[in-house]
């Protein structure tokens, strides 16, 4: 085995009478990848925010380069060679890709910021990692996947020892995902030590050499990634064997009651679709594909030509808020941008879409509003200490399911999710897969986005490919197959 880059021995982590973290140890090598994994709230992030100094061990001790070490702020981090590449986006978007990858690093000349040299440094490390950007362009007008990319650009400039990725594929295509096993593969080979944390079994054994597992904060196992199935890995990670994480399926369509004809816009070209209730539709295709514009056309976000029909009447919604008068509710990709305010609580979060039934007089009745939050927090399995906990405080899983309780309140008859298990683990997702399947034996029709493929085909009754905006495809699901999507998305 390699030298030892980084140790954290006997890690602890409290917030006040919370336990994040309890007793954790963690080995890394030079040149490895190791993958981190576990459910939302196992203490994942709790334990990279004490790597990087943004939090401080209750206990513990951390050695790098076989050194003792107090890491006291990320920016002693990055001097220490560490960086991360964050799962949630910190960029600002009205400035550069160049200056966005090298900001507080800018290069100067004279006292002012020499730009020449700037976009040199960029356009250079671009091609030392293969990914390629307009170092001059606005970070604001590139995507989610795009804007990762970029995040992946920043933390390879510092040229650091080790470089932990957090859920760094949850937005990427396919492609873009060989793209960055290439560049990690590519990192072991110049001795770079990596810390992976991700959700994806495909992910683990595309690029891990070994596995940690945390639960409940603590040690759960760990192992040799080529030695171990998705089943064991599950259940270190969950603490139980899940032999199918999708559940049965128990839904029987009826009639239709969503009917879409040749709907299209500048990013979706003649799309057509019936969807029934108690059905489960799915669109599969790449990212950037048009299957998320179907859905914000219909829901009043973007315009759109075409016939929608709403229980055999005509409708053209023109803001998300006729949707929801209509019954059609949207659960976004982006949870924590367009689907909840992370500082307020769970019960105003799920009053949103609603606060003509919480309020009286023009005022919010704290009553209604409690009742309503603990009835969805009950139904949805949120965990939480009560209605009044900041959004912000719960794990991912427990956001998500709090965007889809927000939705819910309405009574829609049409509920659209978009990607509604994006970086959500596990545990969660099995529960995110239980709730569709309850909603649609209650009879609403659903419309799901999905890039992951195994879930797309298990959880939808039809299916609809999607490629470059055209509609190139549909079947059953259960005569779909992997490698006959992918085929139709390229």
């Amino acid at each position: 085995m390699s030298e030892v880059v980084l140790q954290m021995n006997h890690v602890s982590k409290n917030f006040g009478g919370v336990h994040a973290l309890t007793d954790v140890s963690l080995t890394l090598h030079k040149g490895e990848v190791l993958c981190l994994v576990g459910e939302n709230g196992a203490g994942k992030s709790t334990l990279m925010n004490v790597l990087t100094g943004v939090v401080q061990p209750s206990s513990g001790e951390i050695i790098l380069h076989g050194e003792p070490v107090v890491i006291k702020n990320p920016s002693d981090a990055f001097a220490r060679g560490i960086s991360i590449v964050h799962q949630e986006l910190v960029q600002m978007g009205k400035l550069t890709v160049a200056e966005n990858i090298f900001a507080g690093r800018l290069p100067t000349k004279h006292g002012l910021v020499d730009y020449d040299q700037l976009y040199k440094d960029t356009e250079e490390l671009m091609d030392k990692i293969n990914i390629h950007f307009d170092p001059k362009a606005k970070v604001r007008q590139f995507s989610i996947a795009q804007c990762q990319l970029i995040e992946i650009l920043k933390a390879l400039s510092y040229d650091s020892s080790v470089i932990v990725f957090d859920e760094p594929t949850a937005a990427l295509t396919i492609d873009e995902c060989q793209i960055l096993y290439g560049i990690i593969k590519d990192l072991q080979v110049r001795g770079v030590s990596v810390i992976f944390i991700s959700h994806r079994m495909a992910d683990i054994y595309a690029v891990g050499e070994n596995v940690a597992v945390l639960r409940d904060g603590k040690n759960s196992g760990y192992g040799v990634v080529s030695e171990l199935t998705e089943q064991q890995i599950i259940a270190m990670m969950v603490g139980r064997h899940m032999e199918d994480q999708y559940g049965e399926k128990h839904n029987v369509p009826g009639d239709v009651v969503l009917k879409v004809r040749n709907l299209k816009n500048n990013r979706v070209h003649g799309v057509n679709f019936d969807v029934r209730a108690g059905e489960v539709l799915g669109f599969g295709g790449l990212i950037g594909a048009g299957r998320t514009e179907i859905l914000q056309a219909i829901f009043g976000i973007d315009k759109y030509e075409g016939e929608v029909e709403l229980d055999g009447k005509q409708i053209h919604c023109k803001s998300p808020e006729e949707a929801i008068k209509h019954g059609i509710s949207l659960v976004s990709e982006n949870r924590k941008d367009y689907g909840l305010i992370l500082k307020h609580a769970i019960l105003k979060n799920i009053s949103l879409g609603i606060l003509d039934m919480t309020s009286k007089h023009g005022l919010a009745d704290a009553k209604t509003e409690n009742e309503t939050a603990q009835e969805f927090m009950d139904k949805l399995q949120i965990k939480a200490t009560d209605g009044n906990t900041k959004a912000m405080a719960l794990s991912g899983g427990n956001q998500q399911k709090v965007v889809i309780a927000r939705c819910l309140a309405s009574k829609p008859k049409v509920l659209f999710l978009d990607e509604p298990t994006r970086g959500v683990d596990v545990g969660a997702k099995a529960e995110i897969y239980r709730i569709i399947d309850d909603l649609a034996c209650q009879g609403v029709a659903i419309v799901m986005v999905s890039s992951e493929l195994p879930e797309l085909i298990a959880i939808s009754d039809r299916i609809i490919v999607m490629r470059e905006g055209d509609q190139v495809g549909e079947m059953p699901a259960k005569e779909a197959t992997e490698e006959g999507i992918m085929a139709l998305c390229v």
